[in-house]
């Protein structure tokens, strides 16, 4: 190779060495190999996989994320019958196919989704990858690789953990790679995620776990068997569980408590005007949603979308579906497409927002994650007199006014604007779809409606008080509306989102057409970061 092999400690798992030679790299039938430098994260990762398992003789391995294929000397090393990795980037297998040449290693470049049951494993690894997965296809990853993991067989997660699963880190603040580090785990995400495909924490040190099939437990003697066992209630006794085998729904939510994994979506038209909303929707989330600055985003666009705004988007880590239009009558109520998405099912909450809103401070401390959440209206756009009519027409008891609107403080009954909705995932499909229900009735009964713009929010009314469901009003800084004509009244607050409508420039800058000075303040926060951002981008392109 002609330059000086990396030196390692760990002399048990390399034959007895002090150093990886020219000839050690022959052996294995290994190309030069430019990167002699192993990250100590690899040599921790594989000390971990041999204090594990220990024989590997004869084993097939799976690696699930190979990257540059730090693991695979390794693994050869320890007379495995197979090795065989996939990874989703093209850069990483062709510097792994470049350095990596021996009968017994197959490289494929393929999403963790689109495992397949014709091979089975001895060994899976999943080695910091699931946070490249988003939580929806997460959950298929874990039903296949269950269904390829062989009796005995087990399985090695490497993978930072945080206090929270809905934060960014550093790598996503590099707008070319913005949004790639978005689904973080925390030990009470890969815990659940666990026990709920009925897996035994066998081993945990520091960042790594060893898992193993609770169906496999005889398999192994008694002395592993009791090892294993006494691991995984260590385990669950640090987070409140002892001596428990079987878990309930509710015993896994308290695994990750409060807002929990937190899913933010939209649903937009396939024009320019709604494009540049969104675009600034999704950076917003990015540059200040704080603590939920990590959040999986997925945004919706009607019947088409256009090839360059999907790129754009997935610069910022949003994955995008197309969908059907709900209404050719009323546009607003497309947005429910986005809570019909099979995808929101495999989050706590799932959040709601209109394009034209920006998040510009943290807004996690607001969102329970056990109740619905949403701000009251402006103002009674439906007025009593209409509700009247509509109760009386679907048979609903009339409410008190119990509620007041966000500007004035008027008296009305319940009524919210739709432009921010939080849901937890408890709640949503059958008050999703009494929701419905009561949109499309409206929708074929527009003389029930004077202002039928507002059908989707009048409509939200009456399924709430069709489902008596938990309830919590967002502060109205969580729904902030930039309107020059109307100051709220009460005591002054900064907002978190702002609602802007359609008060922006022909550059997309939020107009500062307010005596808010809290809301000023904001909008000149957001502007600037924009502004700074668009001057990076063409820098970077000059």
């Amino acid at each position: 190779m002609g330059h000086l092999i990396e030196k390692y400690n760990e002399k048990y798992f390399l034959g007895g060495k002090n150093t990886l030679t020219n000839n050690d790299y022959g052996l294995l039938g290994y190309k030069e190999f430019k990167h002699n430098k192993v990250h100590p994260r690899f040599i921790e990762t594989f000390k971990f996989i041999k204090s594990f398992i220990q024989d590997f003789r004869y084993k097939e391995v799976l690696e699930v994320g190979f990257g540059r294929g730090e693991l695979i000397p390794f693994f050869l090393k320890e007379n495995i019958q197979s090795y065989h990795g996939i990874d989703f980037s093209n850069t990483a297998f062709k510097i792994a196919q470049k350095h990596y040449s021996h009968p017994k290693v197959t490289l494929e470049i393929k999403e963790a989704k689109d495992l397949n049951k014709k091979n089975s494993y001895d060994v899976i690894v999943l080695n910091h990858v699931i946070e490249y997965i988003p939580v929806f296809e997460m959950e298929v990853v874990w039903r296949k690789i269950k269904n390829m993991l062989r009796p005995g067989g087990v399985i090695i997660i490497g993978n930072s953990l945080y206090d929270n699963p809905n934060e960014a880190d550093d790598t996503d603040n590099i707008h070319e790679t913005m949004g790639m580090n978005c689904n973080k785990q925390t030990k009470g995400t890969l815990l659940r995620s666990c026990l709920g495909h009925d897996f035994i924490l066998a081993k945990v040190e520091s960042q790594h776990i060893g898992l193993i099939s609770k169906k496999d437990l005889s398999i192994f003697s008694k002395s592993k068997k009791n090892s294993f066992l006494s691991t995984h209630n260590k385990e669950l006794s640090k987070l409140g569980f002892y001596n428990q085998t079987n878990f309930s729904k509710d015993d896994l939510k308290k695994l990750v408590p409060d807002a929990g994994r937190v899913v933010i979506g939209c649903v937009t038209e396939n024009n320019a005007k709604f494009r540049e909303q969104t675009l600034k929707l999704v950076q917003s989330i990015r540059w200040f949603g704080g603590s939920m600055a990590g959040v999986n985003i997925i945004v919706c666009v009607v019947e088409d979308v256009d090839s360059a705004f999907v790129k754009e988007l997935g610069k910022w880590g949003a994955f995008v579906r197309i969908v059907k239009r709900f209404s050719t009558e009323h546009a607003p109520s497309n947005k429910l497409r986005f809570l019909e998405l099979s995808e929101t099912a495999s989050y706590d909450t799932v959040m709601l927002m209109d394009c034209d809103t920006v998040i510009v401070q943290d807004p996690l401390k607001y969102i329970k994650g056990d109740r619905f959440q949403a701000a009251m209206a402006g103002m009674a756009t439906v007025s009593h007199k209409t509700f009247e009519k509509l109760f009386s027409h679907y048979n609903l008891p009339m409410p008190e006014k119990e509620f007041k609107t966000s500007f004035k403080g008027n008296q009305m009954i319940w009524y919210c604007n739709a432009g921010v909705l939080i849901f937890p995932q408890e709640i949503l499909p059958s008050f999703l779809s009494t929701w419905k229900k009561y949109v499309h009735d409206l929708v074929a009964n527009k003389h029930l409606l004077k202002k039928f713009f507002f059908c989707e929010q009048a409509a939200l009314t009456l399924a709430y008080y069709a489902e008596d469901i938990p309830f919590e009003e967002l502060p109205k800084e969580m729904n902030y509306h930039l309107n020059p004509k109307i100051l709220y009244t009460g005591k002054k607050v900064d907002p978190i989102i702002i609602h802007y409508h359609d008060y922006i420039n022909n550059k997309g800058y939020l107009l500062k057409k307010t005596k808010d000075i809290h809301l000023l303040r904001m909008i000149q926060k957001f502007n600037k970061r924009l502004k700074n951002y668009r001057s990076e981008l063409t820098s970077d392109l000059s």
